[in-house]
């Protein structure tokens, strides 16, 4: 067996399985799919030596202005605008006592209420983190570099 018939690129997609040896169109396929993106374990090997290869994001400040990274931003501005309204009616103390006064001995409004306010917070925050990891994705490129 020789070293030819087993050159080409791997890699380990998220569930851990190994995937190659891949030709150049491949790997760059594999890549467009989304499945190589930064913190896949990449390698290329060529005539039994392996080279690693690390794959990094770099912002492109003509990507940052596109339609498509400022409509991530201004949805990410809204939902951080909503989570600061929250805390701004929460911080007012006359409307915290007429709420208190409302719910006063209704068990189930109280606990539908905090409930309500808990999954409201937890769903904006986690639309804020997609949000994020999608500008990244929208103003960024990805790189790659042999090691």
């Amino acid at each position: 067996m020789n070293g030819t018939t087993t050159d080409g690129y791997y890699f380990r997609d998220e569930r851990g399985r190994l995937h190659g040896p891949l030709t150049r169109f491949q790997y760059e396929a594999w890549t467009l799919r989304g499945a190589i993106k930064p913190g896949t374990k990449v390698w290329r090997q060529q005539m039994g030596t392996t080279y690693r290869i690390a794959i990094s994001r770099k912002l492109r400040w003509q990507k940052v202005f596109s339609p498509q990274a400022l409509g991530a931003c201004t949805e990410w501005l809204m939902v951080a605008t909503t989570i600061f309204a929250l805390a701004f009616l929460a911080s007012i103390r006359k409307l915290r006592q007429e709420i208190a006064k409302e719910l006063k001995g209704d068990l189930f409004g109280i606990v539908f209420f905090f409930v309500l306010l808990f999954i409201t917070i937890a769903m904006s925050i986690a639309t804020m983190r997609k949000l994020s990891r999608r500008f990244t994705e929208e103003a960024s490129d990805i790189c790659e570099l042999e090691v």
